[in-house]
């Protein structure tokens, strides 16, 4: 069985999937519909996931703070005018980047020095910077099922108990 943050990144890749996968069902321009919210489209919300995702492992896989950031701002264009299937397939070379990441980790509470250009520097680990990318993440899904639900659509369930049922569905008999 993986580590309790590996096991948060799982969900955080499986609610994203989900949220991807509905956002499919929708016509191009509803999902990048232009609207009055926290992001000025639906789409906007989704690329600032991956941008942010794409940061912080930049981050620990080395790179400085501001490093990552230049790294993320260099393919924002690109991957905001990506169509939803294009970028369904970077977050899943992301996720494999990640995933091959921790499984190179033999300590998750490994001390990093982060030197954050806006904040300063702190000392975290591992482990709490991958909780930061489960939290970010879960934090703008629910953006995007709020502007859904302003667009007059529904969203889908990604809450991290859900995601606790859906991996031990007992198939009927």
């Amino acid at each position: 069985m993986a580590n309790h943050v590996e096991n948060l990144y799982n969900y955080h890749v499986w609610a994203n999937q989900r949220i991807i996968d509905h956002l499919k069902t929708l016509s191009p321009d509803k999902y990048q519909k232009e609207m009055k919210s926290v992001f000025s489209s639906v789409s906007k919300v989704l690329s600032h996931l991956y941008l942010v995702e794409y940061g912080w492992l930049n981050t620990l896989e080395g790179q400085s703070m501001n490093e990552a950031m230049q790294s993320s701002f260099q393919i924002q264009e690109k991957i905001e005018k990506l169509p939803i299937e294009d970028l369904e397939t970077e977050f899943h070379t992301l996720t494999s980047r990640f995933k091959s990441f921790l499984n190179r980790q033999e300590d998750m509470e490994k001390r990093i020095m982060l030197d954050n250009p806006w904040a300063g520097l702190r000392e975290t680990s591992i482990s709490e910077m991958v909780l930061h990318v489960v939290n970010h993440g879960t934090y703008h899904r629910g953006n995007i099922s709020a502007m859904l639900h302003q667009l007059g659509d529904s969203s889908v369930m990604t809450d991290y108990a859900f995601y606790w049922y859906s991996e031990n569905v007992i198939p009927n008999g």
